[in-house]
């Protein structure tokens, strides 16, 4: 008995499956990626706001990702986010067709 018309019905089922779930790894992948990248570059900010830096100069180095600061009476707390698209087609049902990946780092403001 034939069964090529068997196992070719089974992986026509199986293969929105398989992309699916292969689009969301990619998409986890890009999310922790850009975590990464903004881990890394909140470093840099917090160098440059403690060598005395302005918000006008970070935000000339870094004209793509969004940079805030919140100045509180002990601490500031510095917050970097920027958006990472969402391709798989489920996924941006749960997450958005964007997702705002945030880091978040604070300063203290007492001087020594």
């Amino acid at each position: 008995m034939n069964r090529k018309g068997q196992a070719l019905v089974e992986f026509i089922l199986i293969l929105p499956v398989f992309i699916l779930m292969l689009f969301t790894i990619i998409d986890f992948g890009f999310i922790i990626s850009k975590k990464n990248e903004l881990e890394n570059v909140s470093v840099d900010v917090v160098t440059m706001i403690n060598d005395g830096k302005d918000m006008n100069e970070i935000s000339k180095i870094y004209p793509d990702i969004n940079v805030e600061v919140d100045d509180k009476d002990d601490y500031s707390l510095v917050k970097i986010s920027d958006d990472v698209d969402i391709m798989a087609p489920g996924l941006n049902l749960v997450l958005g067709d964007v997702y705002n990946v945030v880091v978040e780092r604070k300063i203290s403001n007492v001087t020594k």
